[in-house]
């Protein structure tokens, strides 16, 4: 094959490549335009589409008309004689072969290079909204007194603006040169060796690149609000005494500069170009960087406490307002260590709450998976803890959605995993403060089809088409059935999609650009798609939203809720910026990586709720409050958001505070609870938030985080810090129990060394006080041992630790849960449950309950039990509900004087067993445990009516027994949580 066949043959399959590529390119935007039709927001897609477009275009044509102008400058002054000689062959090229056609090769350049240079501008639509829509704050930063929204509207698009225009008159330069050259203008082996025309041309392109710098100055100056030179984010002593001089002396001298090359036209010598650089180099290396380096070190950091003070008032103010923590209310906590066992019975509503389940626990997923799975094929991608109405009272609950689990279907045929295993189905809610007599999770909402009890709604529609982390693409409704369950009789129960979720595929045209999006020809030939069938490739909350509104921030744990016998998912987002002046940036060290948050911003507001419908996909923004930054947006995309007061009530009751906002609050307010400058600098009242107790295996070391530069070097590595947990508690001073987000502080140490209680924060999330803060401070000089140390305490507890260790062997499995905070009036019990699991077999069950308050530590089956034994006081009064009647096993019915006497008898045997087993005593020790599983075999009687077969007679109490791998149950698997 010759060469010119071969090279055709090469061209084809380059342009197949390309044609391919592009039609692959073309598909997914039409495919996406399809799917924001299909959610309803085909109006964001035609705004954001005309947005990026119009910016491209325009920026194009603005750098066309540029080059275009100047490479016509360039050809028209060319010397109208050239004499070449050897050295210039590329020129002598030009003129022959490209000069004749000037005007097309000029017009071909100047095309290419705009593309080429506009496509920076495609990633601007968002700063350009902002500046276009941008709506007052109603506020001026301290400064240079101009209202926020020009940091945080204008300033990203006018930087953004200079920049582009410096580097398009840069590149513009460039080419001239090479045009001049070309053009034998410039000769570099003759004299003249540049033409006086081509100087002049030069000295006012780069005339207008000083001018350009010079407005680039101007808004250096106002950047100089969220400096972060130095103590603090935001204009410092060095940076307006010396900095903020520095530019204006550099604006002015960058305006001289464009003066002089100007005047040079005239003079066409280097001379005065080489004076202006060389002026304004010098003052920018002397006056705007070593100046303001040798101020910092010789005047300011000997006196920064003082010099620094009104700027780190400035910081205070801003950093509080920005981050929502300025309105956090405090009052004092005593602390007490004297609280008594008729106090613990008289706050029983917060007692009978006490979260056992915790799904933060590694390993706990695995119980909800193995018990309410049902099938290989469904699973739990996530469980939330949110709170229902359990007969009648305000429950702690996990939840959790049966979401389909693509990695175990039958088969992983195309049928399979794209048409009959489509969908999810039902949900679970367990109240996480009961336990079944095995140890397993009570469920009120349960099993496929989903059943409802403890009058809890039923779910009207079980199908889960949307979840988190709901991979690829189903088609549904087609003529392949899909699959809801298998009944009892085996046979497999069927259904047809018949929601408006999803893009109907109905035309060729269609299925085409779907087949070509996920290269998938099936979508194209199969028999089984037919006109009606629907597509579902966007299925994860968390995507879907941010699809719809890629301008907003997204909280890392969206959650399902029951509302009105729907499942809906709840996401939370967020309107940030990083440009407001004064304010310090988030520590995103404890963030989970897939927050929004993570990213950095220095203002951050809960702006937005997101409510995901798990059967139709249907997305509806609730705007939550009155931020500049959401009304930029509202005005940018008009009728998106949905106002709050057109929330449901039954909706609005399941809102929870987000976790990423609290966690990002807490840290903050760590050192910025001080509102005093000087007291703020000296930081010897700062607080960190508490060290991680942890959980999981008792082995295990306390989790540690590190900070890395830039460079992805670890600069410091600290302890994990103790993640916000959702209680519901009755707060000191409340009236009754509400759903609230905690976490605690303790004081900044050097290692973490000093782990005692400074504060806790509490965030309201129930409708009538929603978003509240409030911080609890122990009094100080007050040594009051905080989570970590509690954490300590349990494993230095002899009798605590042994019973741990006789659990944790022998093919069983010991996990802490965490430790959870229950302010008891102005007194702290804490509360940990135990959990134990076979090693073969991972299905951790609830074995025992740690209760600490003060020095003295329990682990007992119940938590009654627990609590009896650390205040030396009788089961019966341990723990009263609100309706002021001791409730039985399962937090449900109130005892009766009969089995409130067997419990304590129970109790008091038990407690004299680990006495007798502690001093060697075998006999009584048995005697002792023979007698409680007696009371416990009665009470167990009672409870069915008389009629329960008795549970056996342990051979240990619970609390020193592992799990039996015969599945004999021990006694802590006939003795409920008393919750």
């Amino acid at each position: 094959m010759t060469s010119k066949p071969r090279l055709l043959v090469a061209a084809i399959v380059v342009l197949a490549l390309i044609l391919l590529t592009s039609l692959r390119t073309v598909a997914t935007a039409y495919t996406d335009y399809l799917w924001f039709g299909s959610v309803h927001f085909a109006l964001v897609w035609r705004r954001l589409f005309d947005v990026k477009v119009g910016l491209f275009f325009a920026f194009a044509a603005i750098f066309f008309v540029l080059l275009w102008a100047n490479l016509a400058v360039a050809d028209r002054l060319a010397p109208s004689e050239l004499t070449l000689g050897p050295e210039d062959e590329l020129v002598r090229r030009y003129q022959h072969s490209i000069a004749p056609r000037a005007l097309l090769v000029r017009s071909i350049v100047s095309l290419i290079v705009a593309l080429m240079v506009a496509s920076g501008a495609l990633g601007q639509w968002q700063n350009w909204l902002m500046f276009r829509d941008g709506v007052s704050f109603g506020t001026t930063d301290p400064q240079f007194h101009k209202d926020i929204s020009f940091y945080v509207f204008k300033m990203p698009f006018l930087q953004f603006l200079v920049n582009w225009t410096f580097a398009a008159l840069v590149v513009i330069v460039v080419i001239s040169l090479v045009a001049h050259y070309l053009n034998g203008g410039i000769r570099p082996q003759k004299a003249p060796r540049v033409t006086p025309l081509v100087k002049a041309h030069l000295s006012v392109l780069i005339a207008l690149i000083a001018i350009v710098k010079a407005f680039g100055y101007v808004l250096q100056k106002y950047s100089l609000a969220y400096s972060g030179h130095g103590y603090v984010r935001g204009a410092g002593y060095a940076d307006l005494h010396a900095r903020l001089p520095a530019i204006t002396l550099l604006t002015w001298i960058s305006v001289a500069a464009a003066g002089i090359l100007l005047y040079n036209i005239r003079r066409r010598g280097w001379a005065l170009p080489v004076l202006a650089v060389g002026l304004w180099a010098l003052v920018a290396l002397v006056i705007g960087t070593i100046y303001p380096a040798v101020l910092q070190a010789l005047k300011v950091n000997p006196a920064q406490n003082t010099l620094e003070r009104p700027y780190i008032a400035r910081n205070i103010t801003a950093t509080r307002v920005a981050l929502g923590i300025n309105a956090v209310q405090q009052q004092p906590f005593a602390a007490n260590t004297s609280l008594s066992a008729g106090t613990i019975a008289a706050n029983g509503a917060t007692l009978g709450t006490v979260r056992l389940w915790d799904p933060a626990v590694t390993g706990i997923g695995n119980t909800y998976v193995k018990l309410q799975a049902i099938r290989s094929y469904y699973t739990f991608t996530t469980l939330a803890m949110d709170r229902y109405m359990v007969g009648g009272q305000e429950t702690p609950a996990v939840v959790g959605v049966r979401q389909l689990n693509q990695q175990d279907l039958p088969s992983q045929g195309w049928v399979n995993t794209h048409l009959q295993y489509t969908h999810g189905y039902g949900m679970v809610v367990s109240p996480a403060n009961q336990v079944s007599s095995a140890g397993d999770p009570q469920f009120a909402i349960q099993n496929v089809p989903p059943v409802s009890s403890g009058g809890l709604p039923a779910v009207a529609q079980p199908d889960v088409y949307f979840g988190v982390n709901d991979p690829g693409y189903v088609v549904v409704d087609t003529k392949q059935p899909e699959i809801d369950y298998q009944a009892p009789s085996g046979a497999n129960v069927e259904t047809h999609y018949s929601g408006p979720g999803g893009v109907q595929l109905s035309s060729w045209f269609k299925k085409a650009a779907f087949a070509l999006r996920f290269s998938d020809l099936n979508l194209l030939i199969s028999g089984d798609v037919t006109s009606q069938s629907k597509v579902m490739f966007v299925r994860d909350v968390q995507a879907e939203a941010q699809k719809a509104a890629p301008f907003l921030s997204y909280d890392s744990d969206p959650y399902p809720v029951l509302v009105g016998g729907q499942i809906e998912w709840v996401q939370d987002a967020y309107t940030t910026t990083n440009n407001y002046p004064y304010s310090q940036s988030i520590d995103p060290t404890s963030l989970p990586s897939s927050s929004g948050l993570s990213q950095g911003a220095n203002y951050v507001r809960n702006s937005v709720k997101i409510v995901v419908n798990a059967y139709t996909g249907n997305m509806t923004f609730y705007a939550m409050d009155n931020d500049p930054i959401l009304r930029t947006w509202e005005k940018a995309f008009p009728g998106m958001f949905t106002p709050s007061s057109q929330m449901p009530s039954d909706l609005r009751a399941h809102l929870r505070y987000p976790e990423d906002l609290f966690t990002v609050q807490a840290a903050a307010y760590g050192r910025y609870h001080i509102t005093n400058p000087a007291a703020f600098y000296n930081a010897g009242n700062a607080w960190n938030v508490s060290q991680d107790p942890g959980s999981g295996s008792p082995s295990a070391a306390l989790a540690t985080t590190s900070t890395v530069n830039a460079q992805g070097q670890v600069t410091s590595t600290q302890l994990a810090r103790m993640a916000p947990m959702y209680e519901e508690l009755q707060l000191p001073g409340a009236s009754s129990p509400s759903f609230v987000l905690l976490d605690a502080f303790v004081p900044v140490s050097q290692g973490d060394q000093i782990q005692n209680l400074s504060a806790f924060m509490v965030a309201g999330s129930d409708p009538n006080d929603y978003g509240q803060l409030t911080v609890y401070v122990t009094p100080p000089g007050q040594s009051i041992n905080g989570p970590a140390l509690i954490d300590a305490s349990i494993s230095a507890t002899p009798a605590v630790s042994q019973q741990i260790s006789l659990l944790n062997q022998n093919g069983s499995n010991v996990l802490f849960g965490n430790v959870v905070m229950v302010p008891i009036d102005q007194s702290i019990v804490y509360v940990r449950p135990l959990y134990v699991e076979s090693s073969r077999n991972s299905l951790p069950q609830l074995k025992d309950i740690i209760a600490v308050y003060g020095t003295q530590v329990s682990m007992m089956p119940t938590l009654s039990a627990a609590l009896a034994q650390v205040f030396q006081a009788p089961v019966s009064t341990a723990i009263v509900p609100s309706s002021g009647a001791p409730t039985g096993p399962t937090g449900t019915a109130p005892l009766s004087p009969q089995e409130l006497n067997l419990l304590s008898q129970a109790n008091t045997a038990y407690t004299q067993a680990q006495a007798d087993l502690k001093s060697g005593n075998l006999g009584n020790y048995q005697s002792d445990v023979n007698t409680m599983g007696s009371a416990l075999q009665q009470l167990q009687q009672l409870e069915s009516g008389g009629s329960g077969s008795a549970a056996p007679t342990p051979a240990a109490p619970s609390s020193a027994s592992t799990s039996s791998t015969s599945g004999s149950p021990s006694t802590s698997q006939t003795a409920a949580n008393v919750a």
